[in-house]
């Protein structure tokens, strides 16, 4: 599968039918933002700059979160700017086929995910991780803490099993896909703290239920099946075997285009779960016993995820996918070649460095 393989293809048209507005304070955050991105070296070569800066990051993440302080939301770019760094190491260069060193780099994060400092020796993804865990230490409470990290451990497993594919060039069956697609795309934590941006506290056992993970399933597989469709003409040279799109075609054994279409469906069909939730949200905190001020808590909570949600859907529409956009001007994308890092992609987990943490019991 390589670039040439989606001519032709008609691409679908992406309706967003959640509220959104972008966070007033955006530009006022990208110069903090960049100054942290330098301090822990995330970006550390021209190229790699500049490639980071298509992302429009900054301007995405004032999306996600339009109600959070100017101070939350310089900690919430940090986050999702550590997302966006890290997961380029694994999607776009040689760290993404090996999965020896997957296993080794997940073993050195999930501690860090829980409080534990990050050594000094450690690469630059370990040390501004745990400085983004320690800030955000400092604003929620445990619970929130421990589900933050719970979500990212899952993400780090999913990595492990995204490499496992590519390293063996295997499809996953759908079904399998679907389960882990949630955990891969990492989306459930930047739902989950918007608690930080609308500065409450959901109540733990109705946070841990099954209804709330359900819809934040659904929430998060709308914007991954979406994400996978408009990756297309990336991943398309990287012969990507996580994506629902190749997943589909390689199981249904039916064309591209049928694929896509089936995508799209899949990922806008989801809609109405989330509309279904919004009218079953009284009632569950009914059921839950939720005083006043939870309920209040808990409503604006969910409010902020539809936010969220609306958000992240009307920055794909801008900017699709970051710098990944529907054109048949396959030169004027970033991609990469399977097993090499390309020249935008700064080693941030060297080989050697990986190998002796993984040998120190890092």
């Amino acid at each position: 599968m390589d670039g040439s393989s989606l001519n032709g293809l008609v691409w679908p048209t992406w309706h967003i039918p959640f509220p959104h507005r972008q966070n007033p304070a955006v530009r006022q955050v990208e110069a903090a933002h960049l100054e942290w991105m330098d301090r822990f070296g995330l970006a550390p070569t021209g190229k790699a700059m500049e490639h980071y800066l298509k992302a429009r990051n900054v301007e995405g993440n004032a999306w996600f979160y339009p109600t959070a302080s100017l101070e939350d939301l310089i900690l919430l770019t940090n986050m999702m700017g550590w997302f966006w760094i890290f997961d380029d190491q694994f999607d776009d260069g040689h760290t993404g086929l090996d999965v020896a060193k997957a296993k080794t780099i997940a073993t050195g994060i999930i501690p860090i995910l829980y409080g534990a400092p990050a050594p000094a020796s450690a690469p630059a993804p370990y040390q501004g991780l745990a400085d983004v865990v320690g800030a955000f230490g400092k604003r929620l409470g445990q619970d929130s803490m421990r589900r933050l990290g719970r979500g990212i451990s899952q993400f780090m497993l999913a990595y492990i099993w995204e490499t496992e594919n590519r390293f063996a060039r295997r499809h996953p069956s759908l079904r399998e896909y679907i389960h882990m697609r949630v955990h891969s795309g990492c989306v459930v934590p930047v739902y989950d703290v918007v608690e930080l941006a609308e500065d409450v506290a959901l109540p733990y056992r109705f946070r841990e239920s099954v209804w709330v993970n359900d819809f934040l399933f659904d929430a998060a597989n709308i914007i991954n099946w979406q994400n996978d469709v408009v990756s297309l003409v990336k991943e398309s040279n990287q012969h990507s075997v996580n994506n629902l799109v190749y997943i589909l075609q390689n199981e249904k054994r039916c064309t591209l285009q049928e694929a896509v279409d089936q995508a799209h469906t899949m990922s806008s069909g989801l809609n109405e779960n989330i509309f279904r939730a919004q009218r079953q949200l009284p009632e569950m905190m009914d059921i839950f016993s939720l005083d006043t001020a939870e309920r209040d808590s808990v409503q604006r909570w969910f409010d902020g995820v539809l936010l969220a949600l609306g958000g992240c859907m009307k920055w794909t529409e801008i900017v699709h996918n970051r710098h990944l956009r529907y054109t048949t001007a396959l030169d004027d994308i970033d991609r990469g070649t399977p097993g090499a890092n390309p020249a935008y992609l700064a080693d941030l987990l060297p080989d050697d460095q990986v190998r002796s943490l993984g040998r120190n019991g890092a």
